[in-house]
């Protein structure tokens, strides 16, 4: 009986005695068990001497962070980070949850605080690179990660995130010997071997024995990982970009009869088929693929060629007109193309190139005027006797008539006309008081042709009459 008197007496004097440690275990053992619900509700009732507890905060911005509510859990972690400024775990926290928020620099600073402390600090250090990496800092995010990876020579983590970062940055050899440091650490893992294989293969360009190699480390993979989904579409793929038709038709056939029906297995599985040989097989994957992209110009052809080959003509000629239509380039994007190119041989003074593009576009395009008026722009002059040259002069000639012409049938704005009417009577001019009935232009292309001197009359007589504002603005220019 004394016994239990004294245990319940020695039970009572630490609960008094340690009553905010007893509470605090009991909000981080329910944090422990997930109960985030449970802190949350508790935290209502929470007293003015609750918030200045630590162990009590930090539990519940735990169970905010639990449930992704991270603007919450940011807050009671500043909380405690007021209570402990020097807390390294607390400024990770913090850093991690600034960087769920998409509070970058914040997590940044936190980072930078906790590796001034502690500059071998593995978690911060990783966190920091893998922030570089979600803000599209490759080179910074490589940095970070080599410096861990000195230190961690076997971590198979941080050689497939270096490689991840130089696949971004588009320098795929130094990916491929990242992924290949991994994969050779690991080779039962076949999310390296699928990005290992997947920089190889953009590196086939420059030498076929890569998809080759790539091929061979699939097979391995598969050792390891039969019947691997991403495994076996990298084979496939790379059997059917080395033209090993049969062989990718026997893949992609046995992951479609797996139930496999993405698109590029589709895509591939049927164009696979086609080029063994295969058209009538070839037909209903191809089918399943075009119902999935109607535009791919691929697609179109295959199947239109294989239905002609086999069954339907007249479905075949729909498909075969689709695919021409879609070899199409997009004219708005072409005749852009040409203007930028254009505009910038024009900013460097290379006129003749500039000219040249704008004028492409203008045939591509004959409604937009104002590609015509570019090059008239780089060829005016107050009056003829300004040219610098006789090749100058004679291609200022072709592009003023040009212009003119195109503006009259568009009815164009009527001081544009005015204000060409001068230089092209300057032309007539010249070749009156020269007594010449010919001359030579010479168009943005490079041709040559002739324009007598009645037709530059009958031109003129087209335009309207120069003002007297008019003159006095030439006048001005002069």
């Amino acid at each position: 009986m004394n016994v239990k008197c004294n245990l319940v007496t020695v039970l009572l004097l630490c609960c008094l005695i340690f009553p905010g440690n007893a509470r605090a275990f009991n909000w981080q053992d329910l944090v422990n068990r997930k109960q985030y619900t449970a802190v949350i509700a508790h935290a209502d009732s929470l007293t003015p001497a609750d918030s200045s507890n630590y162990e009590i905060m930090n539990a519940i911005g735990q169970a905010y962070e639990g449930m992704l509510r991270y603007r919450k859990a940011y807050d009671y972690y500043r909380l405690c980070l007021s209570m402990d400024t020097t807390n390294l775990d607390i400024l990770n926290t913090l850093a991690r949850t600034a960087t769920n928020l998409g509070r970058a620099k914040d997590a940044e600073r936190y980072f930078h605080q906790v590796l001034s402390a502690d500059s071998s600090n593995f978690y911060a250090n990783y966190q920091l690179a893998r922030l570089y990496f979600q803000l599209g800092e490759y080179e910074k995010a490589v940095d970070a990660y080599e410096k861990l990876q000195a230190q961690n020579e076997d971590n198979t983590a941080l050689y497939r995130a270096i490689g991840d970062c130089y696949t971004r940055m588009e320098q795929y050899p130094s990916a491929t010997t990242a992924y290949f440091q991994a994969y050779n650490l690991n080779r039962e893992n076949a999310g390296l071997a699928v990005a290992l294989v997947n920089s190889m293969y953009r590196m086939g360009a420059s030498s076929p024995d890569y998809i080759s190699e790539g091929v061979a480390i699939c097979d391995t993979a598969l050792f390891y990982n039969p019947g691997n989904r991403q495994l076996l579409r990298s084979k496939g793929l790379g059997l059917y970009i080395v033209k090993q038709f049969i062989q990718a038709d026997s893949v992609y056939s046995s992951l479609l009869a797996d139930g496999d029906s993405t698109y590029l297995t589709l895509k591939y599985g049927g164009a696979s088929k086609y080029y063994a040989g295969l058209y009538l097989p070839s037909v209903d994957v191809l089918e399943m693929a075009y119902e999935q992209d109607t535009t791919s110009v691929e697609v179109c052809l295959l199947l239109g060629s294989a239905l002609g080959k086999t069954y339907d003509r007249k479905r075949a000629y729909d498909l075969l007109d689709k695919a021409e239509a879609g070899l199409e380039p997009n004219r708005f994007l072409v005749n852009q193309l040409l203007a930028f190119r254009a505009e910038t041989y024009q900013k460097d003074g290379k006129y003749k190139e500039a000219s040249r593009l704008f004028y492409e576009a203008w045939k591509k395009n004959p409604d937009r005027l104002d590609f015509l008026g570019a090059i008239a722009h780089m060829y005016s002059a107050i009056d003829v006797s300004k040219y610098q040259s006789e090749e100058e002069r004679q291609r200022g000639l072709f592009i003023l008539i040009l212009y003119i012409n195109e503006s009259l049938k568009k009815k164009a704005d009527e001081r544009t006309l005015v204000f060409s009417r001068a230089l092209l009577r300057s032309f007539y001019e010249d070749m009156f008081f020269r007594n010449v009935s010919e001359e030579t232009m010479i168009d943005p292309d490079g041709k040559k042709s002739k324009v007598s001197i009645v037709d530059l009359r009958n031109l003129i007589n087209q335009l309207p009459e120069i003002s007297d504002e008019v003159k006095e603005i030439w006048s001005r220019r002069e």
